[in-house]
């Protein structure tokens, strides 16, 4: 529901280094060598350290050689990473199972007093969680974060991108627990090629006993995530606010705002300021990411001509 941007290499740097410090250069070797048997034959383009390619791999790269393996590879994925490849759950081979299990030591290291969780957060720019645009997800203290990091790819089923950054969404613990590992096509707060401003939109519809519905429409794999992770559902609580919004929108018509600039104008505040304290700020992209509900009041906002 939010997009996220990409990293600076700083931080980039940073985080291959905790990386690096963990995955033993031998078993990288192996792991690159296992995995060119089923990857896309473009995933790896001659860089000087192919394992860190990996681990740095942007999404689209990630949504690519997912697809590939699930159209061409799988069995051989399988019986790579897998020791029986056949029944539930079989045992992850040793390599596999030890980039599987770096993850909760890599998500638990710590960088100048601050865990990673901590800073993936703010790294990203983050205090609300970018599937639901609803809970907070900011830290409670430098190695107490608020977030949970969802596996966009289910490291169970694909334990080869279990650390990769670009596969790790900071969430809030509601969202993460409901999506799991759901069999549906998700959308990724990392997707550039989602337009996240036309393709997700809120509205609303108001019956007439005043009961509030509140309206999702969601384009392509966006469509997933409000299913999938039962938003639609979750936003339904947040009819109170909407009527709040549609009462005060009602209640600033052109006569009142000349009366308040009249009883103002020693101050001198103009149209906009007054918006501003009525309704508070307008919601752009960039606050979307630390106001609960932004993108739903955004929406609102437009829908009610409020902010022109």
């Amino acid at each position: 529901m939010i997009q996220l941007e990409t990293y600076s290499d700083t931080f980039k740097n940073e985080y291959w280094k905790a990386v690096g410090d963990r995955i033993d250069t031998s078993v990288r070797r192996k792991i690159v060598d296992s995995c060119k048997k089923y990857m896309p034959s473009d995933f790896f383009t001659g860089s000087q350290d192919e394992f860190q390619s990996l681990i740095l791999a942007p999404l689209e790269n990630l949504i690519a050689a997912q697809a590939y393996i699930a159209s061409k590879t799988i069995n051989i994925m399988n019986q790579e990473c897998f020791r029986n490849s056949n029944g539930n759950k079989p045992p992850m081979r040793a390599m596999y199972k030890t980039i599987h299990d770096s993850y909760t030591s890599l998500a638990d290291s710590v960088v100048g007093g601050t865990s990673l969780r901590v800073r993936i957060v703010r790294k990203a720019g983050l205090t609300v969680c970018p599937y639901c645009n609803r809970d907070y997800i900011n830290c409670r203290a430098e190695k107490v974060s608020g977030a949970q990091l969802d596996h966009f790819f289910n490291r169970s089923t694909f334990p080869l991108f279990s650390i990769c950054l670009y596969n790790l969404i900071p969430v809030c613990g509601n969202c993460n627990r409901v999506k799991s590992s759901k069999a549906l096509t998700f959308a990724s707060p990392y997707d550039s090629s989602i337009n996240w401003a036309e393709d997700l939109t809120f509205s609303y519809h108001r019956s007439a006993l005043n009961e509030m519905e509140i309206i999702i429409e969601a384009k392509g794999n966006l469509e997933n995530n409000m299913q999938g992770m039962r938003i639609r559902e979750a936003y339904q609580i947040h009819g109170d606010e909407v009527l709040e919004l549609i009462e005060k929108q009602q209640m600033y018509n052109r006569t009142q705002k000349d009366e308040l600039q009249a009883m103002l104008g020693r101050v001198g505040l103009t149209d906009l300021e007054i918006k501003k304290m009525v309704f508070g700020p307008k919601i752009t992209k960039e606050t979307m990411r630390t106001k609960p509900l932004g993108k739903m009041m955004h929406d609102l906002h437009k829908e009610l001509k409020i902010y022109n």
